[in-house]
């Protein structure tokens, strides 16, 4: 099925556009699945195309195209959305096949992360589980500045929910390793992750997706270990009852049991 807009004429700025929809459900491809953290196949189930030109003069054009695609994973059958546009200005000669070569870009909604996956965000404290939820999906959707505040604000919420002391962060965290809540290790990482979320908020500077998927994996460790872990221990161990502890011996106990 296609639909035509405003065509015809040959002035310059004129854009023509037609879209095309595609419900057959035949196009398969190869997506990453945000569900299964791996590349899956997954079936367009209908795709809504659009081509354009516009005019430059002299016989010149720019042409484009984006795919609108409603695509399902056959893994697990999550159903997700896909953008894939390309235009007549982004290329690039491949010198070996002596081919002009398209550049593609692709956008997923929601986005995703290969190889990475949510943690049981329902078992944290409400105002924590709120901010990592935002703190991800900045990552995903690669909002990387805001991404970069939120994880600093999640470091920091942490802090105050344990109770660290200290006038600022930077105390919060040395106060985490004196109360051997994490490593030594872990409070060096745990200070670039603060220096990182500083100089998003206070610089506006952009950190790679690496560098802030790896901050979210430190702070996940620690949501584990502070909240998920104890919630599901408490929920799974229920029925196991640990023997009270024995009070400690007096010295003239000890004396009398040693004679």
């Amino acid at each position: 099925m296609a639909f035509k807009q405003m065509g015809g004429g040959s002035a310059v700025g004129n854009i023509t556009k037609k879209y095309t929809l595609d419900s057959s459900g035949e196009k398969k491809l190869k997506c990453p699945c945000k569900n299964c953290c791996v590349e899956t196949n997954h079936t367009v189930i209908a795709s809504y195309a659009e081509n354009g030109s516009e005019y430059c003069g002299s016989g010149n054009s720019v042409d484009w195209r984006i795919d609108n695609q409603l695509i399902q994973c056959m893994g697990c059958e999550e159903v997700s959305f896909r953008t894939a546009s390309s235009d007549s200005e982004s290329y690039f000669d491949d010198y070996e096949t002596d081919q002009r070569v398209y550049e593609e870009s692709i956008t997923y909604y929601p986005g995703r992360v290969l190889g990475s996956k949510i943690i049981d965000h329902w078992s944290l404290p409400a105002g924590i589980g709120q901010i990592y939820r935002e703190a991800r999906t900045a990552v995903e959707s690669e909002l990387f500045i805001v991404g970069g505040i939120a994880i600093r604000a999640l470091l920091e919420s942490i802090c105050s929910d344990v109770k660290a002391k200290g006038c600022n962060l930077e105390k919060k965290i040395d106060d985490l390793h004196a109360r051997s809540l994490v490593t030594k290790e872990g409070v060096e990482t745990l200070h670039k992750i603060r220096v990182l979320g500083n100089r998003a908020a206070h610089k506006a500077q952009h950190h790679s997706r690496d560098q802030l998927l790896l901050a979210l994996e430190v702070i996940e460790h620690i949501l584990t270990g502070t909240y998920i872990i104890p919630d599901r221990s408490a929920a799974v161990f229920k029925s196991i009852v640990l023997p009270a502890l024995a009070p400690p011996e007096s010295p003239a106990e000890s004396a009398e049991i040693n004679d």
